[in-house]
């Protein structure tokens, strides 16, 4: 092997190195970035909680702000207790 060849494989080598640490920082990012906003997510949902049982939201109004920026799965899970809620206050005017 010449000496250039030689400096060249090494290069190589140190590019397929960097290109694995560039990878590993940019899995660590994505990482920390989710988990940032997992918590937060967290957050909004304790406070929204919290507002639905202090009635500072009202239920009907809270399902459909859920239903004008929500679909699917995603809706279904935010109103999964909003609606259990509701079905089990119907139930209880109903019951003479």
């Amino acid at each position: 092997m010449t000496p250039s060849t030689e400096r060249l494989e090494r290069l190589k080598k140190q590019e397929e190195q960097l290109k694995a640490r560039i990878q590993q920082e940019q899995a660590r990012v994505s990482a920390s970035a989710k988990k940032e906003r997992d918590g937060k997510l967290i957050s909004w949902g304790v406070a929204v909680e919290q507002l639905l049982a202090d009635d500072t939201f009202q239920a009907e109004w809270w399902k459909l702000q859920c239903q004008r920026v929500l679909s699917g799965r995603t809706l279904e899970r935010a109103l999964v207790q909003e609606l259990a809620s509701l079905e089990s206050t119907t139930e209880h005017q109903l019951t003479p």
